[in-house]
Protein backbone atom coordinates (compact mmCIF):
# COMPACT_ATOMS: atom_id res chain seq x y z
CA UNK A 1 0.00 0.00 0.00
CA UNK A 2 0.97 3.31 -1.03
CA UNK A 3 2.12 5.54 1.71
CA UNK A 4 -0.59 8.45 2.12
CA UNK A 5 1.07 11.84 1.22
CA UNK A 6 0.60 14.56 3.93
CA UNK A 7 1.64 18.58 4.39
CA UNK A 8 0.96 21.42 5.80
CA UNK A 9 -0.30 24.24 4.11
CA UNK A 10 2.56 26.22 5.15
CA UNK A 11 5.18 24.57 2.63
CA UNK A 12 4.94 24.28 -0.68
CA UNK A 13 4.90 20.18 -2.34
CA UNK A 14 8.39 19.56 -2.20
CA UNK A 15 9.35 15.62 -3.20
CA UNK A 16 8.45 14.32 -6.25
CA UNK A 17 5.96 12.04 -5.10
CA UNK A 18 4.09 15.29 -4.03
CA UNK A 19 3.98 16.80 -6.82
CA UNK A 20 3.47 13.93 -8.78
CA UNK A 21 0.23 13.20 -7.16
CA UNK A 22 -0.76 17.34 -7.80
CA UNK A 23 -0.24 16.45 -11.56
CA UNK A 24 -1.87 13.09 -11.73
CA UNK A 25 -5.02 14.08 -9.75
CA UNK A 26 -5.14 17.27 -11.06
CA UNK A 27 -8.83 16.99 -12.77
CA UNK A 28 -10.65 16.07 -9.26
CA UNK A 29 -10.25 17.84 -6.15
CA UNK A 30 -9.61 16.11 -3.09
CA UNK A 31 -12.60 15.61 -0.84
CA UNK A 32 -12.66 13.33 2.15
CA UNK A 33 -15.44 10.03 1.72
CA UNK A 34 -17.28 10.89 4.19
CA UNK A 35 -18.21 14.39 3.11
CA UNK A 36 -18.52 13.35 -0.35
CA UNK A 37 -21.28 10.35 0.65
CA UNK A 38 -23.25 13.17 2.49
CA UNK A 39 -23.24 15.52 -0.13
CA UNK A 40 -23.52 13.25 -3.00
CA UNK A 41 -27.61 13.93 -3.55
CA UNK A 42 -26.67 17.71 -3.89
CA UNK A 43 -24.21 17.28 -6.26
CA UNK A 44 -25.87 14.98 -8.43
CA UNK A 45 -29.00 17.38 -8.21
CA UNK A 46 -27.01 20.43 -9.18
CA UNK A 47 -25.50 18.19 -12.26
CA UNK A 48 -29.10 17.15 -13.07
CA UNK A 49 -30.63 20.48 -12.99
CA UNK A 50 -27.28 22.38 -14.53
CA UNK A 51 -27.99 19.20 -17.56
CA UNK A 52 -32.53 20.58 -17.90
CA UNK A 53 -31.18 24.34 -17.86
CA UNK A 54 -28.53 23.77 -21.15
CA UNK A 55 -31.22 21.70 -22.78
CA UNK A 56 -34.29 24.19 -22.19
CA UNK A 57 -31.72 27.17 -23.16
CA UNK A 58 -30.67 25.30 -26.33
CA UNK A 59 -33.85 25.32 -27.41
CA UNK A 60 -34.91 28.88 -26.17
CA UNK A 61 -32.50 30.77 -24.83
CA UNK A 62 -34.89 33.03 -23.01
CA UNK A 63 -36.87 30.84 -21.33
CA UNK A 64 -33.94 31.11 -17.83
CA UNK A 65 -32.73 34.84 -17.79
CA UNK A 66 -28.94 35.48 -18.08
CA UNK A 67 -29.40 37.19 -14.90
CA UNK A 68 -31.01 33.54 -13.14
CA UNK A 69 -28.43 31.42 -14.68
CA UNK A 70 -25.36 33.64 -13.28
CA UNK A 71 -26.67 33.89 -9.92
CA UNK A 72 -27.57 30.05 -9.86
CA UNK A 73 -23.37 28.85 -10.95
CA UNK A 74 -22.53 31.54 -8.72
CA UNK A 75 -24.96 30.15 -5.64
CA UNK A 76 -22.97 26.64 -6.68
CA UNK A 77 -19.51 27.73 -7.02
CA UNK A 78 -20.10 28.74 -3.49
CA UNK A 79 -21.56 25.39 -2.47
CA UNK A 80 -18.14 23.97 -3.89
CA UNK A 81 -16.27 25.81 -1.93
CA UNK A 82 -18.17 24.82 1.37
CA UNK A 83 -17.28 21.05 -0.06
CA UNK A 84 -13.52 21.70 -0.37
CA UNK A 85 -14.05 23.99 3.08
CA UNK A 86 -12.00 26.09 0.72
CA UNK A 87 -11.90 30.10 2.60
CA UNK A 88 -10.17 32.93 0.32
CA UNK A 89 -8.40 35.69 1.51
CA UNK A 90 -9.15 38.54 -1.45
CA UNK A 91 -6.59 41.35 -1.81
CA UNK A 92 -6.75 44.20 -3.89
CA UNK A 93 -10.34 43.79 -4.97
CA UNK A 94 -10.65 47.48 -5.42
CA UNK A 95 -8.84 47.34 -8.37
CA UNK A 96 -11.36 44.83 -10.09
CA UNK A 97 -12.83 48.25 -11.97
CA UNK A 98 -16.77 47.91 -12.93
CA UNK A 99 -16.42 48.13 -16.52
CA UNK A 100 -15.31 45.66 -19.44
CA UNK A 101 -12.05 43.95 -18.30
CA UNK A 102 -9.45 41.72 -18.94
CA UNK A 103 -8.84 39.48 -15.70
CA UNK A 104 -5.17 37.85 -16.41
CA UNK A 105 -4.61 35.19 -14.23
CA UNK A 106 -2.12 32.30 -13.49
CA UNK A 107 -3.99 29.15 -13.99
CA UNK A 108 -2.86 26.07 -10.78
CA UNK A 109 -6.25 24.13 -10.82
CA UNK A 110 -9.60 23.57 -12.29
CA UNK A 111 -10.62 25.23 -9.27
CA UNK A 112 -9.80 28.49 -10.57
CA UNK A 113 -12.80 29.92 -12.13
CA UNK A 114 -14.84 28.79 -9.44
CA UNK A 115 -12.63 31.02 -7.18
CA UNK A 116 -13.20 33.59 -9.72
CA UNK A 117 -16.82 33.30 -9.54
CA UNK A 118 -16.79 32.99 -5.93
CA UNK A 119 -15.51 36.78 -5.78
CA UNK A 120 -17.09 38.40 -8.55
CA UNK A 121 -19.72 40.74 -6.71
CA UNK A 122 -22.21 41.51 -9.34
CA UNK A 123 -23.26 45.13 -7.77
CA UNK A 124 -19.82 46.12 -7.74
CA UNK A 125 -17.88 44.63 -10.67
CA UNK A 126 -19.71 43.13 -14.36
CA UNK A 127 -19.80 39.26 -14.51
CA UNK A 128 -17.27 37.48 -15.41
CA UNK A 129 -16.63 35.70 -18.79
CA UNK A 130 -14.46 33.04 -19.45
CA UNK A 131 -11.91 31.91 -22.70
CA UNK A 132 -11.58 28.11 -21.90
CA UNK A 133 -10.55 24.99 -24.34
CA UNK A 134 -13.15 23.80 -26.08
CA UNK A 135 -13.30 20.29 -24.60
CA UNK A 136 -14.65 21.94 -21.89
CA UNK A 137 -17.85 21.22 -23.92
CA UNK A 138 -17.31 17.67 -24.10
CA UNK A 139 -16.52 16.45 -20.96
CA UNK A 140 -18.91 14.46 -18.81
CA UNK A 141 -19.68 16.99 -16.25
CA UNK A 142 -18.36 20.46 -17.45
CA UNK A 143 -20.36 20.23 -20.54
CA UNK A 144 -23.87 20.92 -18.37
CA UNK A 145 -22.37 24.09 -17.06
CA UNK A 146 -20.63 25.52 -19.78
CA UNK A 147 -23.45 27.47 -21.83
CA UNK A 148 -24.95 28.69 -18.25
CA UNK A 149 -23.00 31.82 -18.55
CA UNK A 150 -20.84 33.44 -20.94
CA UNK A 151 -17.79 31.30 -21.51
CA UNK A 152 -16.10 30.98 -24.91
CA UNK A 153 -14.55 27.59 -26.81
CA UNK A 154 -11.16 27.82 -27.76
CA UNK A 155 -9.21 24.94 -29.63
CA UNK A 156 -5.90 26.02 -28.79
CA UNK A 157 -4.21 24.13 -31.91
CA UNK A 158 -6.48 25.64 -34.47
CA UNK A 159 -4.99 29.05 -35.59
CA UNK A 160 -8.18 30.04 -37.14
CA UNK A 161 -9.93 28.63 -34.05
CA UNK A 162 -8.15 30.69 -31.77
CA UNK A 163 -8.83 33.89 -33.36
CA UNK A 164 -12.29 33.85 -33.47
CA UNK A 165 -12.08 33.10 -30.02
CA UNK A 166 -10.09 36.21 -29.17
CA UNK A 167 -12.79 38.26 -31.44
CA UNK A 168 -15.67 36.77 -29.41
CA UNK A 169 -14.36 37.83 -26.31
CA UNK A 170 -13.30 41.09 -27.24
CA UNK A 171 -16.88 41.61 -28.85
CA UNK A 172 -18.16 40.47 -24.76
CA UNK A 173 -15.48 42.87 -22.88
CA UNK A 174 -16.74 46.04 -25.62
CA UNK A 175 -20.02 45.45 -26.23
CA UNK A 176 -21.78 43.91 -22.93
CA UNK A 177 -19.16 44.77 -20.41
CA UNK A 178 -18.40 41.52 -19.59
CA UNK A 179 -15.11 40.74 -16.76
CA UNK A 180 -13.11 38.12 -19.25
CA UNK A 181 -11.10 35.92 -17.47
CA UNK A 182 -8.04 34.59 -19.69
CA UNK A 183 -5.03 32.32 -18.36
CA UNK A 184 -2.11 33.01 -20.38
CA UNK A 185 -0.25 30.03 -19.64
CA UNK A 186 -3.23 28.28 -21.59
CA UNK A 187 -3.23 25.07 -19.26
CA UNK A 188 -2.85 24.43 -15.49
CA UNK A 189 0.43 24.37 -14.28
CA UNK A 190 -0.46 22.07 -11.00
CA UNK A 191 2.12 23.83 -9.32
CA UNK A 192 3.17 27.47 -7.61
CA UNK A 193 5.24 28.41 -10.25
CA UNK A 194 4.24 29.61 -13.25
CA UNK A 195 4.51 27.95 -16.79
CA UNK A 196 5.37 30.66 -19.99
CA UNK A 197 2.78 33.00 -20.98
CA UNK A 198 1.18 32.55 -24.79
CA UNK A 199 2.33 35.16 -26.62
CA UNK A 200 -0.67 36.37 -28.10
CA UNK A 201 -2.51 35.87 -25.18
CA UNK A 202 -3.12 39.70 -24.56
CA UNK A 203 -4.44 40.18 -27.85
CA UNK A 204 -7.68 40.22 -26.64
CA UNK A 205 -7.04 43.26 -24.48
CA UNK A 206 -5.73 45.19 -27.07
CA UNK A 207 -8.45 44.50 -29.44
CA UNK A 208 -11.03 45.34 -26.98
CA UNK A 209 -8.55 48.48 -25.80
CA UNK A 210 -9.57 47.34 -22.29
CA UNK A 211 -7.80 46.90 -18.57
CA UNK A 212 -5.70 44.25 -17.84
CA UNK A 213 -6.24 43.24 -14.46
CA UNK A 214 -3.47 40.81 -13.28
CA UNK A 215 -4.74 38.24 -10.71
CA UNK A 216 -2.66 35.88 -9.05
CA UNK A 217 -3.70 32.62 -7.70
CA UNK A 218 -2.18 31.23 -4.73
CA UNK A 219 -2.18 27.73 -3.03
CA UNK A 220 -5.36 26.29 -5.45
CA UNK A 221 -2.91 23.38 -6.71
CA UNK A 222 -2.95 21.86 -3.29
CA UNK A 223 -6.71 21.18 -3.63
CA UNK A 224 -5.69 18.52 -5.70
CA UNK A 225 -3.70 16.25 -2.94
CA UNK A 226 -4.94 14.59 0.27
CA UNK A 227 -4.72 17.57 2.54
CA UNK A 228 -5.16 17.79 6.58
CA UNK A 229 -8.23 18.67 8.11
CA UNK A 230 -9.70 21.69 8.93
CA UNK A 231 -10.29 24.57 6.29
CA UNK A 232 -7.60 25.42 3.73
CA UNK A 233 -6.83 29.08 2.57
CA UNK A 234 -6.17 30.20 -1.08
CA UNK A 235 -4.67 33.69 -1.86
CA UNK A 236 -6.04 35.71 -4.77
CA UNK A 237 -4.59 38.89 -5.40
CA UNK A 238 -6.04 41.80 -7.99
CA UNK A 239 -2.82 43.91 -9.00
CA UNK A 240 -3.05 47.16 -10.23
CA UNK A 241 -4.97 48.13 -13.61
CA UNK A 242 -3.00 48.21 -16.71
CA UNK A 243 -4.98 51.36 -18.99
CA UNK A 244 -5.13 50.39 -22.55
CA UNK A 245 -3.54 53.80 -23.37
CA UNK A 246 -0.45 53.29 -21.92
CA UNK A 247 -0.05 49.23 -23.75
CA UNK A 248 -2.06 50.14 -27.03
CA UNK A 249 1.33 50.46 -28.73
CA UNK A 250 3.21 47.74 -27.36
CA UNK A 251 3.83 44.44 -29.39
CA UNK A 252 1.82 41.86 -27.78
CA UNK A 253 4.55 39.68 -27.04
CA UNK A 254 5.72 42.35 -24.68
CA UNK A 255 2.53 43.30 -23.42
CA UNK A 256 2.41 39.44 -22.11
CA UNK A 257 5.65 39.63 -20.51
CA UNK A 258 4.81 42.68 -18.89
CA UNK A 259 1.26 40.81 -17.49
CA UNK A 260 3.38 37.72 -16.59
CA UNK A 261 6.03 40.19 -14.22
CA UNK A 262 3.28 41.87 -12.20
CA UNK A 263 1.22 38.52 -11.38
CA UNK A 264 4.63 37.11 -10.55
CA UNK A 265 6.01 39.63 -8.37
CA UNK A 266 2.55 39.40 -6.26
CA UNK A 267 3.07 35.85 -6.30
CA UNK A 268 6.74 36.37 -4.48
CA UNK A 269 5.00 39.51 -1.93
CA UNK A 270 2.04 37.55 -0.91
CA UNK A 271 3.07 33.78 -1.19
CA UNK A 272 4.33 34.09 3.10
CA UNK A 273 1.86 36.37 3.65
CA UNK A 274 -0.30 36.11 6.74
CA UNK A 275 -2.51 38.40 7.96
CA UNK A 276 -2.97 37.39 11.25
CA UNK A 277 0.90 37.10 12.07
CA UNK A 278 0.92 40.98 10.77
CA UNK A 279 -2.06 41.85 12.28
CA UNK A 280 -4.28 42.90 9.65
CA UNK A 281 -7.31 43.30 10.07
CA UNK A 282 -9.90 42.62 7.12
CA UNK A 283 -11.45 45.42 5.64
CA UNK A 284 -15.08 42.91 5.39
CA UNK A 285 -16.30 39.35 5.15
CA UNK A 286 -18.66 37.64 3.52
CA UNK A 287 -19.55 34.21 5.28
CA UNK A 288 -21.82 32.92 2.37
CA UNK A 289 -18.92 32.97 -0.44
CA UNK A 290 -16.10 32.24 2.26
CA UNK A 291 -14.27 35.21 1.10
CA UNK A 292 -12.32 37.47 3.78
CA UNK A 293 -11.48 40.96 1.64
CA UNK A 294 -8.02 42.85 2.55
Amino acid sequence: MSKKLKYTQDRDLQTPAEFEEAKTKKETAYVRKGKFILNFYNIWRTIKKAKKVTKKIKLDPNLYSEEWRYNWVKKKSKKVLQLLNVYVDVIGVENWLDRGVILASNHQSNIDPILMLAVNDFSKQQPVAFIAKKELWTQRIFKHFMNLIDNVPMDRNNPRSVYNSIKEGKDLVSDYKRSLVIFPEGTRSAKQEMNEFQPASMKVAQMAYAPIIPVTIIDSYKLFVKRPKGEFRIKIIFGKPLMPEKFISLKTDMLTKNVHKEIEKNMKKYIDWDPKKLGIKPKSVNKKTRCTYY
